[in-house]
């Protein structure tokens, strides 16, 4: 009987009983013969096996791209949002340089007041040099 296993590694396994007759002895002769595959066969096995992997190799390719087009899109959105949020804190500091000018300035404003309202209400309870002569003179007078 032959076998046709074809162009596809595979395992071709035998088997011998004696089922029939445990008590008697066999002897079985048998021959196996290995023919290589025909060049157009392996020929046609290279061709499917090449057409099946393109096949995948394009499919891969199809995913990466897919992936690839998602990726630098959300690249693009992230630059822009980094350079959205650079813009910001550039104003952001800006601002706060600012409202430190003023904190300064307000201070030394505030302090410059406060010894204002020192110095007139001095005035106001003592009164001006001027005037304590005149009070000085008609008291002498």
């Amino acid at each position: 009987q032959k076998f046709l296993v074809g162009a596809v590694p595979c395992i071709v396994q035998f088997l011998f009983s004696n089922e029939y007759s445990w008590m008697r002895e066999k002897v079985i002769s048998y021959k196996i013969t290995v023919t290589p595959p025909s060049a157009d066969s392996l020929t046609a096995g290279r061709r499917r096996r090449a057409t099946a992997c393109l096949d995948a190799v394009k499919t891969d390719l199809e995913t990466a791209q897919t992936r690839l087009d998602v990726a630098q899109s959300q690249k693009a959105k992230l630059q822009e949002e980094v350079a959205q949020m650079i813009k910001l804190l550039e104003e952001k500091k800006k601002a706060w340089q600012v409202a430190e000018k003023e904190e300064q300035w307000l201070s030394a404003r505030t302090a410059l007041r406060q010894e204002q309202v020192s110095l007139l209400l001095s005035r106001l309870e003592d009164g001006w040099p001027d005037e304590k002569k005149q009070m000085d003179e008609k008291k002498e007078g």
